[in-house]
């Protein structure tokens, strides 16, 4: 396990443990797996129809990225323990996200929780959970970025020219 898997695992230990502080867990609050299945096909129509963000997510299955990402919230809100993925620094080792799309990916999230209903209690909790993922996941350059396999690219996705967050 490299220091890097090592640091994604404390920070989830913290994220699990904030998360589940009160007699109910976040997951129970929001309504549970149904609630987080809604949030993530609503966020994920934004991001596979995004004009910067769709880059990302060129050939990968919407509904397996949408059940992968229901069942990591899910462990890390007080819900079942049944993600078998990728941590997040190794699964976006090879992407490189900056600060500006890291923003952009969060009011997304945001405001597809808006659209499915969850209280802003909950919402601002779950975004804060979220947000914890930030240092794992964003890169200063491409240079930063690292391969997972030998065959596969960095991912850079450049800004659409005249871009501009709505």
């Amino acid at each position: 396990m490299s220091n890097q898997d090592t640091e994604d695992n404390v920070l989830i230990d913290e994220v699990t443990k904030n998360s589940t502080k009160s007699t109910q867990s976040l997951y129970d609050r929001v309504g549970g797996r149904p609630t987080l299945e809604k949030v993530h096909k609503i966020f994920y129509d934004k991001l596979y129809s995004h004009p910067w963000l769709s880059g990302f997510f060129m050939g990968i299955d919407q509904t397996k990225i949408e059940n992968q990402q229901t069942d990591f919230i899910a462990q890390l809100i007080g819900g079942p323990k049944v993600f078998g993925g990728r941590l997040p620094h190794h699964a976006h080792a090879h992407i490189y996200v900056t600060d500006e799309l890291f923003v952009i990916r969060n009011n997304l999230l945001r405001d597809s929780m808006i659209e499915a209903g969850v209280p802003e209690k909950e919402r601002e909790e779950w975004l804060n959970v979220d947000r914890a993922f930030k240092r794992a996941i964003v890169k200063q350059s491409p240079d930063t970025c690292t391969k997972r396999f030998i065959d596969e690219d960095v991912v850079h996705i450049e800004k659409p020219l005249g871009y501009k967050a709505s």
